[in-house]
């Protein structure tokens, strides 16, 4: 049988992919944000974040959560992975606009969007979706068609609905929630990957006591899986951002850390929803159920703080194994 013998968390996005110099310029895109309402969260926000926000202490986050990415990279190497279990969330382009809670991609191969080492544009979130298409170039990531298909039979047999997704749209590429372990944490290896699909989104999000669950049976499943592969999973994203909320981080690392995943399953649902990629928590909380027994080892914790508003990242990293 397979073994499953690492996961990984980390934190994905733009406070990891650019310079800290250019921070400033997501703390501004910040005050137009649709998503939340910056002159609130300034009105809230809580004493010193101006000691946050200037570039000496931005520049030390940054460089913490390069080494914790190294880190990482490092474990990963050293576990001989043949393939890996990505749990994340499409940001912008749906398969075939469907909005499944849970969703396995099953492919041989599926469309990544290739960086070229370009810098990551700091306003990319206004970016239209159209102009997004005309501009990127894409690539083709190896994929494990048997391993998703024997996931998506054998979670439907125990009673977890999961969408089949065969394919994206035409000329439309998964982005950073499962490209990013391939730029950052593979160091270089082309390794085959199933991508998890968990929603972030509202009205359709699991609960943090479904998506245990549903990590507890991907955990016995993979177990179960024919053949001797070595097994990796990855919770990509998270913890707390674009609303920064260190309070529910720490709750999060020591229920995790502690191996209580089960200690979340209260979690308010209007604060785990405050900041738009919060939700990415569940990702986390679907892995620690798939690696039960063992607890998580925190590499490092990093908030990284952009606006006097208190928005930024909680830069997140850690394994189990």
């Amino acid at each position: 049988m397979a073994q499953l013998v690492l996961a990984v968390g980390s934190s994905h996005g733009p406070s990891i992919q650019i310079s800290p110099d250019q921070w400033p310029r997501l703390g501004e895109g910040d005050t137009r944000d649709p998503r939340f309402n910056f002159q609130e969260l300034l009105k809230q926000a809580k004493p010193g974040l101006d000691r946050e926000i200037v570039p000496e202490v931005q520049r030390v986050r940054h460089a913490a959560a390069h080494a914790a990415l190294k880190v990482l990279t490092d474990i990963v190497n050293e576990a001989r992975l043949d393939v890996v279990v990505v749990i994340s969330n499409i940001h912008r382009v749906r398969p075939a606009d469907h909005h499944p809670v849970f969703g396995v991609f099953r492919a041989e191969s599926f469309p990544v969007v290739k960086r070229d080492d370009q810098p990551f544009d700091p306003d990319a979130r206004f970016v239209s979706d159209e102009k997004r298409a005309r501009e990127r170039n894409l690539a083709d990531a190896p994929g494990h068609a048997a391993l998703a298909n024997y996931l998506i039979e054998n979670l439907i047999a125990d009673d977890f609905d999961v969408a089949c997704l065969d394919r994206l749209h035409d000329g439309a590429a998964l982005d950073d929630a499962f490209t990013f372990p391939y730029e950052w944490l593979f160091g270089g290896r082309r390794i085959p990957s199933v991508p998890f699909l968990l929603s972030r989104d509202l009205p359709n999000q699991a609960t943090p006591r479904r998506c245990h669950a549903v990590g507890i049976e991907l955990g016995r499943l993979i177990r179960a899986f024919p053949g001797d592969a070595r097994v990796g999973l990855v919770a990509s994203g998270g913890l707390s951002h674009q609303v920064l909320d260190e309070e529910l981080d720490r709750q999060v690392v020591d229920a995790l850390a502690a191996g209580t995943p089960e200690a979340l399953y209260g979690l308010d649902r209007a604060r785990l929803n405050r900041g738009p990629g919060t939700p990415e928590i569940l990702n986390w909380i679907a892995v620690a159920g798939a690696m039960a027994p063992a607890r998580m080892t925190l590499v490092d914790y990093v908030p990284a703080y952009r606006s006097l508003a208190g928005t930024g990242h909680g830069l997140t990293f850690g394994y189990w194994r």
